[in-house]
């Protein structure tokens, strides 16, 4: 009978939330900026784009913590969109700390205007810089570039920094990872006719908050509730028990079970990466790999065949995953664990994105039981222990000294 009740009540609450739910309309926004929703097919903003998008149309500075995977990129662009739509002239600078992301926003940003104004630029390294220079001669409303190349442009004068009016850092932890905090605060500094600056990170250790406090006015701070309780529920989480000579063996095993539509491998680093990436194409998996010292036209071709779904499975880099943002991915496959559970929290992310499902493994070597621990109670959740039937683990063989 409680059971029963308990049932009948949560069917409640549930409506009375779809009943209360907030849509873009109700955000602030602007009828040519909802069309630029409309075209990109959402449907109801996410919680952080709800909590987001009034406080940036306020022309506040602003802090907002967001998780990978909680469409923080429209929750930025849109306001925006409004203020060019309402017929504000501004230019937006936009620091991001991969290639790949830029690149990402640029597209997103094309998606959302289709063929018209506002019109943005990505400028990045590891590609000729001359492009890039005639592009900026337009005076494109959004440029969007990683701090070293956007310097390059400063010091070449292609670009004056103090054309810009709104400036957004985006993944600004992973920038601080990267070694751009001093580049960060150089850019800043430059930007001297600013009016409002936008911080967008998954995470807010002390040294970025001291950051803001240099720079920002003010500023509001936004949470996503699923940041102070990190939502996996549509995320079928589980680990492997193996040793460390036998993962390649265990991962070939997996995929041929599971066959999954669209898997992301995450591996520690460039050259484990690329071996297995070469491995697994041996064996004739439709398969790619991407890490840092690719040149820039192989990452950008191993990303868009991904996209395309043209390869099925990528190996990749803690640092590349960030600019890898495509829907459908069905697997993240954590071959090597992440050196902390934050980390494994923004793998898993890019699976089960805005309601869908997915599925999240986890390969675990005898040593790194704490390091489970500690990922289980950040998810609030025991990840389910998985077996291939007649597969061995290599566990009990002899530890080499």
């Amino acid at each position: 009978m409680v059971r029963v009740w308990c049932r009948i009540m949560n069917t409640i609450i549930e409506e009375e939330k779809q009943n209360t739910q907030v849509s873009f309309a109700g955000l602030g926004l602007g009828e040519k900026t909802l069309a630029a929703v409309e075209r990109i097919g959402f449907v109801a903003p996410s919680e952080i784009q709800e909590k987001f998008i009034p406080v940036a149309l306020t022309d506040r500075d602003c802090i907002g913590r967001a998780r990978t995977g909680t469409g923080k990129t429209a929750a930025f662009l849109l306001p925006l969109f409004h203020r060019f739509y309402g017929g504000e002239k501004i230019r937006v600078l936009v620091l991001v700390p991969t290639r790949e992301l830029a690149e990402q926003i640029k597209v997103e940003c094309r998606k959302m205007t289709g063929d018209g104004p506002p019109y943005s630029l990505a400028v990045y390294g590891g590609t000729k810089i001359e492009p890039q220079i005639r592009q900026l001669k337009n005076k494109p409303e959004i440029v969007v570039g990683t701090p070293g190349r956007l310097l390059d442009h400063g010091q070449r004068r292609t670009m004056d920094f103090r054309d810009f009016t709104i400036v957004v850092l985006d993944e600004v932890d992973r920038m601080f990872d990267m070694g751009f905090r001093k580049d960060i605060g150089t850019i800043l500094r430059q930007c001297k006719n600013r009016r409002q600056i936008m911080f967008l990170s998954a995470t807010l250790p002390p040294d970025i908050m001291r950051l803001a406090e240099r720079f920002l006015r003010d500023p509001i701070r936004i949470s996503a509730l699923e940041e102070e309780n990190p939502s996996v529920e549509n995320l079928d989480q589980s680990y492997f028990a193996v040793s460390p000579r036998r993962k390649f063996a265990l991962l070939d095993r997996l995929l041929k079970r599971d066959n999954p539509e669209l898997a992301l491998i995450f591996c520690r680093t460039k050259r484990g990466t690329e071996r297995i990436g070469r491995r697994l194409k041996e064996k004739h998996y439709n398969s790619s790999f991407i890490h840092g010292d690719l040149q820039q036209s192989r990452r950008d071709k191993a990303i868009s065949s991904f996209r395309e779904k043209k390869v099925n499975i990528l190996v990749a880099t803690d640092v590349m995953g960030r600019g890898i943002d495509v829907p459908g991915i069905t697997h993240i496959i954590n071959y090597d664990l992440p050196d902390n559970p934050e980390d494994y929290l923004h793998r898993v992310g890019r699976s089960a994105r805005m309601n869908e499902s997915g599925k999240a493994i986890a390969f675990i070597t005898p040593e790194q039981g704490e390091l489970l621990s500690g990922i289980e109670m950040l998810c609030n959740i025991m990840l389910r222990e998985d077996q291939i039937p007649g597969f061995h683990a290599g566990l009990d063989d002899p530890v080499e000294r």
